[in-house]
């Protein structure tokens, strides 16, 4: 066997985050040096590499799974309204929150048109999200599930997926701490939404399109230090928000004993529950 195969077969997280880190390091360093979107792309290192990993490592099977995963739509309308709307609510949380503390509302906000926001979720959604979920909730989590609770699983996936945002610390784009805050936080209820879902990765990009559409939508009604404040404010919400649903679900975060056995049938219907 080809000693690069073999070493991905014997350690295909090590490969994956490997693959993750680099592309996403290369790809926001050249960002900066030569400002671009374009650039954005090299987060499809996390797709292709949780794809080529799986490939090696799991086969065609594998590979089957891994992308019925990102075409799982059918988990029932409840997770879509929860993924959407439980960002929206956190950032009501933070703003009011932001507001009690002494921030002022900039009142001559202009907000987008619907027809805007519908095309930046679409957007976020699909060049965004989808760069990035099919590899963390669709290659990582099922693996660091195995032999572990869903919280403990999902605690080490935030600091992985946080170490993927370091280019972004550095430039200063992100606020290192809350930024790491929320990314750990929002892994809890990544998972819960991924063992409620039967294992769907779409629904986990759903959640990525709700939390970063409405940053562009609440930011202008403060100033750049107010923002600050805000993500403060936004960073304990999810932290609470990360405390209170493994106390509500368990440590497991909804995962059933027999969702070992990922059947992961795409065009199987989930019975909301």
């Amino acid at each position: 066997m080809n000693p690069i195969t073999s070493f991905i077969k014997r350690y295909p997280q090590v490969t994956f985050w490997g693959i993750a880190w680099a592309t996403s390091f290369f790809g926001f360093y050249m960002r900066a040096l030569y400002p671009s979107d374009l650039w954005l792309f090299f987060i499809y290192g996390s797709f292709l590499g949780g794809a080529l990993v799986t490939g090696i490592a799991d086969g065609r099977e594998g590979l089957k799974t891994y992308f019925s995963r990102i075409v799982r739509w059918r988990v029932g309308i409840k997770w879509f309204v929860i993924a959407l709307l439980t960002p929206l609510a956190l950032r009501l949380v933070a703003f009011g929150l932001t507001v009690a503390t002494g921030a002022e509302i900039i009142t001559d906000v202009q907000l987008p048109e619907l027809g805007d926001v519908i095309f930046g979720f679409l957007f976020i959604l699909i060049v965004v999200a989808l760069g990035e979920e099919p590899g963390f909730r669709g290659f990582a989590l099922p693996r660091l599930l195995e032999g572990r609770s869903a919280l403990t699983a999902s605690l080490i996936l935030g600091v992985l997926h946080t170490i993927w945002h370091l280019p972004l610390f550095i430039t200063g784009e992100d606020a290192a701490i809350p930024t790491t805050l929320i990314i750990i936080s929002g892994a809890i209820l990544n998972t819960w939404l991924f063992n409620k879902t039967n294992g769907s990765v779409f629904i986990a990009m759903f959640l990525h399109a709700s939390v970063n559409l409405w940053v562009d939508i609440f930011n202008p009604f403060f100033s750049a230090t107010d923002v600050q404040r805000l993500t403060v404010w936004l960073a304990v919400a999810f932290v609470a928000m990360g405390i209170l649903l493994p106390i509500l679900t368990g440590k497991e975060l909804g995962r059933k004993p027999e969702a070992a056995l990922d059947t992961m049938a795409a065009d199987q219907p989930i019975a909301a529950d």
